[in-house]
């Protein structure tokens, strides 16, 4: 039932897709701030060197266990460690390279879906008025 009195008022629930709208971009700005902090924090090297060792200590640990007497590591060569810590170092950088691109992708993709979004907004209440 209308609301007589306050005719400008649209009434609670009235326009769902504007309460959606409204939901949603507060969503958005707080995605986009996390995509760009996440950016940052990939394309800082000192970030990437701690993961970088955690992962090869991991690395290491797991052939201790799943090789105890080493007799399998042995077959490797000598050098197989520092190959593996070669390669990683050579692999990383790819990796953060994709990294911010798919970032880079997404913060594409939440710019178009705000900018769509708040246009949808403002339409709405350009008509209403």
């Amino acid at each position: 039932m209308p609301n007589d009195s306050n005719p400008d008022q649209p009434e609670p629930g009235q326009d769902p897709l504007k309460n959606f709208t409204l939901l949603a971009l507060p969503w958005l700005c707080f995605q986009r701030d996390i995509l760009e902090m996440a950016k940052k924090t990939v394309q800082d090297p000192d970030s990437t060197k701690a993961g970088q060792k955690f992962t090869f200590l991991e690395l290491h640990a797991l052939m201790m266990v799943l090789d105890p007497s080493g007799a399998l590591r042995n077959r490797l060569g000598p050098d197989f460690e520092k190959k593996a810590e070669d390669a990683y170092n050579e692999i990383v950088p790819k990796l953060t390279s994709a990294s911010v691109q798919v970032i880079e992708a997404q913060e594409k993709i939440l710019d178009g879906l705000f900018e769509g979004l708040n246009a949808l907004r403002k339409g709405d209440n350009a008509g209403q008025r």
